[in-house]
């Protein structure tokens, strides 16, 4: 079983010859769901995107899920393997996506855990009381938990978060061929995660850094060198993952909740142009 980097075909090539989304008008919320999603789309184009592909069989397997960071795998008939993340934007490309959701990551914020597991211990007591009390507490919990978000993001020292982008980013993705998909404009870009400027600022050596504003449960994560700061537009999130009243058992579709760690991207068109994305 081998994963090589792949090339792609050229960009012109690409204009034609590929099934593109719908530009009748129709929803392209429900073209995304429904006949172009990522997989299907793969099956009948995979082959004109990714060169090595070309004039080879393959299959397109659907992963996703909390075991495996690819979304979906084309495995080739020689045996290779590309491992496809898919990001979809179906509102256009502005706000964020999500590289990283965990709360294994919680374990290694090195002494900034505290605020997080002082607040554990204090929501243990709270979970002894009655249903009623807890609901009461609810509000009380919500703010507490983005104070600790803040606090612990404050408080994250450059030792440890190096140990985070590197452990819960870089290398969970570097053998990531990225795909997002724009559902507004009908588009997708493709760029392997390897052409992320995080892989060379880390290998230069600049020292990552949380800028956070006080009170807020995620901050921009810059890049420091000679006194230069170059901002990727990467963001790490510190946060419950179902909420205040999950965490408190107080009720709601969820019956319980966890601090996770994120690391999102920001600024996916400055991204796009920065990594060359192939846009199809």
């Amino acid at each position: 079983m081998n994963v090589i980097l792949y090339t792609y075909v050229k960009q012109k090539t690409l204009a034609k010859g590929y099934d593109m989304f719908p530009s009748d008008g129709r929803n392209h919320k429900n073209a995304i769901k429904n006949e172009l999603n990522t997989k299907a789309f793969l099956e009948k184009n995979a082959h004109k995107i990714f060169e090595q592909l070309s004039g080879k069989s393959y299959e397109v397997l659907s992963k996703g899920g909390t075991k495996s960071k690819a979304d979906n795998i084309i495995q080739s008939s020689d045996g290779a393997i590309i491992y496809i993340s898919d990001k979809e934007k179906r509102h256009g490309l502005g706000g964020s996506y999500d590289y990283t959701n965990t709360s294994a990551a919680i374990k290694d914020l090195g002494k900034a855990d505290k605020y997080i597991n002082t607040l554990n211990d204090e929501k243990n007591e709270v979970l002894k009381k009655s249903l009623s009390e807890r609901k009461e507490l609810v509000d009380t919990f919500r703010d507490k938990i983005k104070d600790v978000s803040y606090q612990t993001l404050k408080s994250i020292e450059t030792k440890e978060l190096i140990n985070l982008l590197e452990k819960y980013l870089i290398n969970p993705n570097k053998t990531m061929e990225m795909f997002i998909t724009d559902g507004v404009k009908g588009k997708r870009y493709i760029f392997p995660f390897t052409n992320h400027p995080i892989n060379n600022l880390i290998k230069n050596k600049y020292t990552p850094v949380i800028n956070v504003k006080e009170g807020k449960s995620s901050g921009r994560v810059l890049f420091v060198k000679n006194e230069q700061e170059v901002d990727i537009g990467l963001r790490v999130r510190i946060h419950t993952n179902n909420g205040a009243t999950a965490y408190l058992k107080a009720g709601g579709s969820n019956s319980s909740a966890m601090f996770v760690l994120k690391f999102q991207q920001d600024g996916i068109k400055k991204l796009l142009k920065e990594v060359n994305a192939i846009v199809i």
